[in-house]
């Protein structure tokens, strides 16, 4: 089974409905700074969020390691949007 992460300020109503909306964007600078750190890492950028590769998928270990980045520098949330939740990376299970 396929998974993306889905990272961002993320309303998490929209998300318990599998849709991604970001209540505000990302700092880009941080954003490109970030993926300065993963060269060859798919990274989707969307309406204020980005999506990257997570289970079942190429550089999953990347996407999640980039998630874990900006979640600390930016106190954005992890979303496997697929599932509606959002995404404990420091237990590696979703959150409930």
């Amino acid at each position: 089974m396929i998974h993306e992460l889905t990272i961002g300020h993320l309303d998490p109503v929209a998300l318990q409905a599998r849709r991604a909306v970001a209540t505000s964007p990302l700092d880009l600078v941080v954003l490109d700074q970030v993926a300065a750190e993963f060269p060859g890492l798919k990274i989707s950028r969307r309406d204020g969020y980005v999506v990257v590769p997570w289970h079942g998928r190429e550089n999953a270990a990347s996407g999640e390691a980039f998630a874990a980045r900006m979640q600390v520098l930016t106190g954005c949330m992890v979303a496997d949007r697929r599932n509606g939740r959002l995404v404990d990376l420091a237990a590696k299970v979703p959150a409930v």
